[in-house]
């Protein structure tokens, strides 16, 4: 096995509808291993419980680079809380170890808003080689050495815009912003759908997912 499932979640999501993120990225991963990381036990892989440290963007840095230490492979991908990932995504294995690879067809579904939007990438979609990122991640986390709260603005860059690559799948990722989130803002392409491949109408994913 050439890649490891890094899951990462700060267990905000309402339990029904994470347990749902959960169920389908079983289903998705085939036999490919999972470690999540998580600030409440949740039976999803190996499980390593950090406890209810702070929620924001650097602990939920801290919290893939635990899981990228305990893994074992040459490549892991990422997963989250919030995403609902398509059999493309766990089907590609990048040529490269020190370059990180992006699934470019990403979905949005905000809450609150009727219709999915495009988004040109997502962190919760990539896939990397784990030594190189897990040096990454170490500079960006570089003074800060402990679970402390760090406000979100601005986000820091874990990869140079160099180092990005990209792969491209039929079907999306479908990524809620639920307002439940460390955020609820992200960039998107102008111009709604009312569906999308794979996963149905935007009624269909509504009441799949959220109801």
């Amino acid at each position: 096995m050439r890649k490891t499932i890094i899951y990462y979640t700060a267990n905000q999501e309402d339990p029904k509808f994470e347990q749902k993120i959960i169920d389908n990225l079983k289903k998705q991963a085939g036999d490919i291993p999972i470690i999540s990381v998580s600030r409440k036990p949740i039976n999803l892989g190996k499980n390593i419980c950090v406890g209810e440290t702070p929620v924001c963007y650097f602990n939920s840095f801290r919290q893939i680079l635990i899981g990228l230490e305990e893994a074992k492979t040459k490549f892991c991908l990422a997963a989250e809380s919030d995403c609902l990932y398509p059999p493309e995504y766990f089907q590609f294995t990048p040529p490269l170890n020190d370059r990180v690879y992006r699934y470019s067809n990403v979905n949005v579904y905000f809450d609150g808003h009727v219709g999915l939007w495009k988004k040109k990438f997502t962190e919760a979609g990539q896939m990397c080689g784990r030594k190189f990122w897990i040096e990454s991640i170490k500079k960006v986390l570089k003074g800060h050495d402990d679970w402390s709260f760090v406000p979100n603005k601005p986000l820091p860059l874990i990869f140079d815009t160099e180092n990005k690559y990209s792969w491209h799948g039929r079907n999306p990722i479908l990524y809620f912003k639920t307002r439940k989130g460390i955020g609820y803002k992200t960039g998107f392409i102008p111009g709604s759908v009312l569906g999308v491949p794979y996963w149905g109408t935007f009624m269909e994913i509504r009441e799949r997912y959220l109801k």
